[in-house]
């Protein structure tokens, strides 16, 4: 913009001066040339290229290492729910929240440490190209496998298993499907704010991110389960089949509840961030606008010469 105003301005100087003038905007504009494009790519870098910083260049991490991060990494948050609950310690959203924060911690720079369907979705609605649809498939299905194999891996470690039901709690489909819903929300508001936005690269994303699930399955208890996760409920409620000593199957309202609320959750967190951080999207605007500016600029400047 400074380069324009002062384009404008030489132009009701003498030829001479007007071509000087001219001449010495041109650093300018390849510095903002060089400003844009810096910027775009940030705006446009993956998850796993904002949250970390390596000493050395590298190349970027294959489909199938992201794809074998977030297995793993959903893999052993899954398992810790499994065999957390099977314990009954009162300490077991403590050990899930911290082991969600050392999975991030450990694959984030790999494939940015989703671990959870609803975070995928909602880092895809969060726009700024983080992740393709296709790729976000890809790993939604790898979350919810490592999630299915880490409920059998419970269940053959404690010989116990449970399932997902707001009857569990003796509550209605509606407390269920709202208390997932908000707190899934929080926690896939955190992982785009912290994660995904152009406040990181910090070193307390993960740290915050499992507080979140901590924070959550505190509050609410006493009420519900506390899943906030599709692949939780998906690993659990298989391996609760699975297991012949169960006494409780999950219902069909139950499945409901516990896969889809969390998706809506990542939906409104979505929507909360692009309706707080516009500053995430301003580069699209002024890609946009700065042609037009260019070209009448450019028009008033002939006209001028003109005269």
């Amino acid at each position: 913009m400074v380069t324009f105003a002062t384009t404008v301005r030489s132009a009701s100087l003498p030829a001479a001066l007007r071509s000087s003038s001219l001449q010495s905007s041109a650093p300018s504009s390849r510095m903002t040339s060089a400003t844009k494009a810096t910027r775009m790519t940030m705006m446009t870098a993956q998850v796993q290229d904002i949250i970390t910083t390596h000493r050395v260049d590298v190349r970027e991490p294959l489909l199938r290492e992201r794809l074998l991060a977030e297995f793993v990494g959903t893999f052993f948050l899954v398992m810790t729910v499994g065999i957390g609950v099977a314990s009954g310690s009162d300490m077991a959203p403590v050990a899930i929240g911290l082991m969600l924060a050392v999975e991030i911690y450990t694959f984030g720079s790999v494939s940015g440490g989703f671990l959870n369907p609803a975070v995928t979705l909602a880092v895809v609605l969060g726009g700024r190209q983080k992740i393709s649809c296709r790729n976000a498939a890809l790993y939604m299905v790898a979350e919810c496998l490592g999630g299915i194999a880490a409920g059998f891996a419970a269940l053959a470690g404690t010989e116990k298993s449970f399932c997902f039901d707001y009857a569990a709690k003796s509550q209605s489909w509606g407390t269920g499907f709202e208390l997932e819903m908000l707190f899934t929300m929080a926690l896939c508001g955190i992982v785009l704010s912290a994660g995904t936005s152009n406040d990181a690269p910090n070193q307390y994303f993960g740290f915050a991110i499992g507080c979140t699930v901590v924070a959550g399955a505190r509050a609410c208890g006493g009420f519900d389960q506390g899943s906030f996760n599709p692949a939780v409920t998906v690993g659990m409620n298989i391996a609760n089949y699975a297991n012949g000593k169960a006494t409780q199957n999950p219902s069909v309202g139950a499945w409901f509840v516990f896969t889809l609320a969390p998706f809506v959750g990542g939906t409104l967190a979505a929507g909360v961030f692009r309706g707080t951080r516009g500053n995430e999207f301003q580069e699209e605007t002024f890609e946009t606008e700065e042609p037009n500016a260019k070209a009448s600029i450019e028009a008033s400047i002939e006209a001028t010469i003109e005269v």
